[in-house]
């Protein structure tokens, strides 16, 4: 997952309207978005070759997505897989204060987690000092692939719209996506030396998945993923819809 935007809070019919792209090399194989076969509580797709997921929801309303930080350098060590960061959190299980002393042993990463009363971001990995978390009860937020605090124009111009998009009141998946998908160059993006468009296109490295989540204040969740193949071409859709329950409230500290 390389580009991502949420609004937590920030709308007075859906508390959480997730969008995100994973950027991946399409040779690396994983599993379409689903629920789970052996943690049936977890939606999302799975990273095959590593385990884990970039991207998943459970039915307490828990979300939780990983990205990575090539920035920071990797362990001498086999690293650890990103995507079981993600997996604990939907799995119920904590992750701090373990994950303050083990993160150095993982990829550098950038973590954003959710229940029904926050959202936090976590940051760290080999080489990144101390593990850095913040929190907000309100708001829109992003990731992309840099530091938390690193201006990013994809990301700024994502969160941006998806803020104008909600203040027009239109909140559909359609418009939504269409964020996601756009293929032509942000303003500013290309004096960083990155693809200068939120959705990646390329025969071996590109955006492999779009996903937006919605959930309304009565609980209701929508989940949708696209799935793309080189050079853009579609490769299936999933769909979900259910209620989230009470599974128990997270600790983040």
């Amino acid at each position: 997952m390389c580009l991502l935007s949420i609004a937590f809070n920030a709308h007075p019919d859906y508390p959480l309207v997730f969008i995100g792209n994973r950027d991946e090399y399409h040779a690396r194989k994983s599993a379409a978005a689903d629920w789970w076969p052996t943690e049936k509580q977890i939606l999302g797709g799975r990273d095959l070759q590593a385990g884990g997921t970039w991207l998943g929801i459970n039915k307490g309303g828990h979300l939780g997505v990983v990205t990575n930080r090539p920035d920071l350098p990797p362990p001498e060590q086999g690293p650890r897989s990103r995507g079981e960061l993600a997996t604990r959190w939907l799995n119920n299980k904590e992750l701090l204060p373990d994950l303050e002393q083990t993160h150095s042993t993982y990829g550098g990463f950038s973590l954003l987690l959710t229940d029904q009363s926050q959202l936090t971001i976590l940051s760290g990995g080999h080489g990144a000092g101390a593990l850095r978390t913040s929190s907000i009860a309100q708001g829109i937020t992003g990731l992309s692939n840099t530091a938390t605090d690193q201006p990013w124009p994809k990301l700024d111009w994502l969160n941006a719209q998806l803020e104008q998009t909600l203040s027009d009141g239109a909140v559909g998946i359609e418009t939504l996506m269409a964020l996601l998908t756009r293929t032509d160059p942000v303003p500013g993006a290309a004096s960083h030396g990155v693809p200068a468009t939120p959705f990646v296109l390329g025969d071996s490295y590109g955006t492999r998945c779009s996903t937006v989540v919605l959930i309304r204040k009565d609980g209701h969740c929508q989940f949708t993923e696209r799935r793309f193949g080189p050079g853009g071409a579609a490769a299936g859709e999933s769909r979900f819809e259910f209620d989230c329950g009470s599974s128990g409230n997270q600790d983040f500290s």
